[in-house]
Order: structure tokens, then sequence, then C-alpha cells
């Protein structure tokens, strides 16, 4: 299960303190007073709350945190790159195994273990800042991207990327970076739009999916994802990434405003020339792959959310032969 910090219901104290984080976050990551030169590490900034300073490590392929399956009887497959949400690399474990059961070379990761940070997916959910999880799997993201790209048992010329909840900003991201000579198409799946930010930019074509039940961590039940719009105070500056909406919409800039909805931002990259839609699932909510459709809601710090996840076997089945029909084309 994925949290989104930047909506996480801590109350007026919580905005405030999500505003505090963000900015402390713009220095994050960067050689300074406050880098650790050793590697990163968790600082509480609020109760409960922690982001993360120091530099972040650099992608080890050989780290036993890094998951790459090759399918059985087939030459150089097409790779899938599955990038997971807050909870860590078992938000993606079962779309991991659908689809190498389906002859698609897969590498998956968690972009904690990798960083050398060892919690369990709660503490990820619950104790730490959107910003913090969203650049810890940005770099892991882009790092596996890069590896994947010199592999001579894929092939090459036919990558994918899948991102769920914190990783579908984060390969929303990855589409404004990655090569068309490598990477087909992307996937972000349940897009929140703040964190990070979107990107101006796609390099490659992009879907952008969405359960109709998605509203997870939303204001009330019918707090729809693709529609959400969140304070800019909760986006970061400074993202070392490509540039974005996030630019304009942080808390040193327009703080108060609204961010895009991601169903916004998809509209103006359509009307900018790029190759964008949404694909909805109907009894579908946040997760498609996690599990089976739950009607539900969780305890964040202060208040109960909605948090609807899984999926029918019907849209589950429909959303892996939709992907694969693109993968296999």
């Amino acid at each position: 299960m994925t949290q989104d910090a930047g909506t996480s219901p801590l109350g007026r104290r919580g905005f405030l303190a999500a505003s505090i984080e963000t900015l402390l976050a713009g220095s994050a990551g960067q050689d300074g007073p406050t880098a650790d030169v050793a590697g990163p590490r968790l600082i509480e900034i609020a109760p409960g709350m922690h982001t993360v300073r120091g530099p972040l490590s650099p992608f080890d392929p050989h780290h036993p945190a890094v998951d790459l399956r090759l399918p059985q009887g087939v030459t150089k497959p097409p790779l899938l790159i599955l990038v997971h949400g807050g909870g860590g690399a078992r938000d993606q474990a079962n779309a991991m195994a659908l689809f190498h059961a389906q002859g698609v070379a897969v590498l998956g990761f968690d972009a904690y273990r990798v960083a050398g940070l060892e919690r369990n997916s709660i503490f990820w959910i619950r104790n730490a800042t959107y910003e913090a999880r969203q650049r810890m799997i940005y770099s892991a993201a882009l790092g596996a991207y890069r590896w994947a790209i010199t592999l001579e048992s894929v092939d090459t010329t036919r990558i994918f990327i899948h991102g769920l909840s914190n990783g579908a900003d984060v390969a929303a991201n990855l589409a404004a970076v990655v090569s068309p000579a490598h990477v087909r198409m992307v996937f972000p799946e349940g897009l929140a739009g703040a964190g990070l930010g979107l990107p101006d930019r796609l390099n490659v074509p992009l879907r952008a999916v969405f359960g109709r039940l998605d509203n997870y961590a939303g204001d009330s039940a019918t707090d729809w994802r693709w529609a959400r719009q969140v304070p800019c105070r909760l986006n970061m500056s400074g993202f070392e990434g490509p540039p974005g909406n996030a630019a304009n919409c942080n808390p040193t800039r327009n703080a108060f405003n609204r961010t895009e909805s991601p169903e916004q931002w998809v509209v103006r990259q359509r009307q900018a020339g790029a190759d964008i839609d949404i694909w909805f699932y109907d009894d579908a909510a946040h997760g498609i792959f996690i599990g089976p459709l739950r009607i539900q809601s969780f305890d964040w710090p202060g208040r109960t959310r909605p948090a609807n996840i899984g999926a029918s076997e019907a849209a589950r089945t429909k959303f892996v032969n939709d992907m694969l029909a693109v993968i296999r084309a």
C-alpha cells in the first residue's frame, strides 16, 4: 500500500509541517553543511515525520534489492521496469510475477534499501515525507534505466516503464529524460501530480492509468486522484530532474495556490502535441496489480482517509492485456 504524504491528514499543523519539510527538501541531496558524506540519513522534521538528507547512493545493479528476471526460452525479450510506490518493492511484487509469466523481462528494485535505509513498509507509508520517498525512488529508477540500456540479455530498443503511486510521478518524470531509442512507452498508475511535480515536456509516449474507484488518500470518498489538486506548498523546490510544473508551484512560489491535476496535465501535454492519453478501468482502485478490490479507509496520523485499493480480476486482466498489446506490438 502506498501513501500520499502530500495529502497526509495531519490537519492544519500537518500542512504547516509539510510546508517546512518541503522547504527543507530543497537542499536535500546536495553538498552542504547538512549533507552526510557517508550517505543519506533520516531526519525527523516534525513529530513522527522524516525527510532524507545527504547524497543518495548510486544505483548498484548487484545490490540484493535489485531484481532482474529473464523469461526462459526467450531471446532478447522486451524489458518492463517496475517502479514501486511509497510502500517499497512489495507494491510491484504481483506485477513482477504477472509479466514475467508472460515472457517479458522484468526489472524491479527497492529504492529505500538501495539507498541504504532499512525500514519496514509501514514506516515509509506513515512516517516519511512525500518528497523524500519520491527523490529516492527517482534516483534508483533513473539508475535502473541507465543500467538496463547496457544489458545484452534484453532488447534495449523495447523498454517499458510502469510506476505506481509515488512511483507514477517518478515514471512521468522519467518519460522526460529517457531516450525514445530505448523506451517505447511509460505507464504511470495513480498519479498524484505533487511532490516532484510533473514534467513540462515528454520524450516518449505515456499512458496515465487510473482505476475509476481510486480515491486513495483523498479528502472524501469521491476525491478522485486524476482530478485532485493539492496546495503548491506540498511540491518540493529544487528538484534536480526535468523542468516541470513544480517550478512555479512550490513553497517559495505560489505556495497557497493549487497544483495542476493529473488530468489537467494530460490535457496540456496533449495540446502541446505529446503522445499521451488516460486509461480508465472500472471495478478498480489504487494499485490494480496489488490484489482484490477493497473499499476501505486507512488511519494516517491525525485522521482517517479513504484508501480504496486493488481491482477485480476482470479489471486486472484487462490492464495486463492492454499493456501486453503495447509491449508485444
